[in-house]
């Protein structure tokens, strides 16, 4: 079993990376509001999720 503080440790690591990957695709990009915002959203959660059932 995984001690929880590493597991939130390494979800927040990669809920960072996605966000920070979105950001700069925005910067690079310039994608309107509505879709950085969803691909901002939807990679958060899926950061979070893969790496909790990763875990589990």
């Amino acid at each position: 079993m995984v001690a929880p503080l590493k597991k939130f440790g390494v979800m927040f690591f990669w809920m960072g990376v996605a966000a920070g990957s979105v950001i700069l695709a925005d910067s690079f990009f310039e994608l309107p509001d509505e879709v950085s915002g969803v691909l901002y959203f939807i990679s958060i959660g899926i950061a979070a999720s893969s790496t909790l059932n990763y875990y589990r």
